[in-house]
């Protein structure tokens, strides 16, 4: 069976580690090498990885790969894509695709007229517990559902993430989409209206670093997210992913990093995750679609409709309002 190639465009993103891992350990996958513009970056990225950084980018898609990993800052990501795409190469995109409504349509099209196929890296949909969890809420197993209380929070990254000009934002746009994107899976539907806050509460930076985002879905169901980079060094893990769904006969609760070990020594608490690779179930996934011929499972258009949530979170920020997507 030939294997897929894989080239990676830009090591900006913190996941390009874990991509490159998930790619050498799939039997059926092969790195072809990295290119970067900024040269020092991809140097140290290769090295690290024991991967070949090339000089430019025609260097690297004349080895010619299937599907090309973009994790390039977010408001690049368009540039990246097309990248790829203008050469007739699938692209698997970090989140949020883009940050700009136009932006993002023009991607999409550009790779539609090249007939090439783009997969948004909203891993959270292969997590088993969100899934066992659709299909309770889909079969009806806690009634109508009424309301989801959700948390997405994490570490301030610092970087590029707090750079507005190539970020977009704060943690509004790193941690809205991946819930927008679970919500609007499981409802099948872009939610109605958005309704957020945020501040500037925790770090002296340029974007915003808490945030509370409301997602109003047809037929009235409520999604409430605390997106914030919040856990501070204090805590024993930097992130975390939970999502309380409330139906009118029960409740299911999902806590992504519950399949973890705590340490507590004498003057430090330790947390060692061990549960699912979620990473690695993108990759190995996106191989199976080369493999079995099926299309892409979460494509650029969803990308785009979560992305679009997180922009209008900010529209509502700005205008003080709820207002509709």
């Amino acid at each position: 069976m030939k294997r897929v190639k894989f080239a990676v465009l830009s090591a900006a993103h913190v996941h390009t580690d874990a991509y490159v891992r998930a790619v050498g350990r799939n039997p059926d996958a092969e790195l072809i090498g990295l290119f970067d513009d900024d040269g020092a970056r991809a140097a140290e990225f290769a090295q690290r990885h024991g991967i070949r950084a090339f000089d430019s980018a025609e260097e690297l898609f004349g080895c010619g790969p299937d599907v090309a990993i973009v994790c390039a800052e977010n408001t690049r990501h368009a540039d990246y894509v097309r990248m790829a795409a203008e050469r007739g190469v699938d692209a698997l995109c970090e989140k949020p695709l883009g940050v700009d409504r136009d932006d993002m349509l023009g991607m999409l099209d550009f790779c539609d007229k090249r007939g090439v196929k783009l997969m948004t890296a909203l891993c959270n949909r292969y997590i088993g517990a969100f899934r066992e969890a659709e299909a309770a809420v889909k079969g009806g197993r806690i009634g109508e559902l009424i309301a989801v209380f959700a948390t997405n929070k994490g570490t301030m990254p610092g970087m590029w993430f707090t750079d507005r000009a190539l970020s977009g934002g704060g943690c509004v746009i790193d941690h809205t989409v991946h819930v927008a994107d679970l919500m609007n899976h499981m409802l099948s539907a872009v939610p109605e209206a958005v309704f957020a806050r945020a501040g500037h509460n925790l770090f002296q930076m340029d974007v915003e670093d808490c945030a509370v985002v409301t997602l109003r879905y047809p037929g009235n169901v409520l999604v409430t997210l605390d997106a914030s980079w919040s856990r501070t060094p204090s805590f024993p893990y930097g992130r975390d992913l939970t999502l309380r769904f409330i139906g009118t006969r029960g409740s299911i609760f999902v806590d992504y990093f519950a399949e973890s070990n705590r340490i507590y020594a004498p003057g430090e608490r330790i947390q060692r995750y061990f549960g699912e690779d979620k990473d690695q179930w993108i990759i190995d996934d996106l191989v199976r679609c080369y493999q079995t011929g099926r299309p892409f499972p979460i494509t650029g258009r969803d990308g785009y409709r979560a992305a679009i949530v997180a922009e209008a979170a900010y529209r509502s920020i700005a205008a003080g309002q709820e207002v509709s997507l």
